[in-house]
């Protein structure tokens, strides 16, 4: 493959193949290890009865999945950041949302 090639290939796509999944499990799978602690571990017992309290964070996910570059996850994420269903005490405070910060750790250093 050309590296130019390469290039166009997006966070998902670089991601699944680092990890050996299929494209189609990158924001269930991203989504998981983005939220904070201690969701994270309980998300298993719990995900099912909060699926719709996080769909904001799922979409951002899956967005940021289709991008190529650092500055467009940037843009997603700060806009995440000040997006209105993280107002509340639950998501601002007590940390009950998707981690931009793991996120970004995540999706950092990913081989072109």
């Amino acid at each position: 493959m050309a590296n130019h090639e390469r290039a166009k290939r997006s966070y998902a796509q670089r991601y699944c193949s680092l990890h050996g999944l299929p494209v189609e499990k990158f924001t269930d799978h991203v989504f998981r290890r983005s939220l904070h602690a201690p969701l994270r571990w309980a998300w298993p017992l719990v995900g099912w009865l909060l699926r719709d309290s996080f769909e904001i964070d799922r979409q951002t996910v899956a967005t940021v999945g289709r991008f190529h570059s650092r500055r467009e996850l940037s843009e997603e994420l700060i806009e995440f950041s000040y997006h209105p269903r993280n107002r509340h005490f639950s998501r601002r405070v007590a940390g009950q949302r998707i981690s931009t910060n793991r996120l970004r750790s995540l999706l950092r250093n990913l081989p072109e």
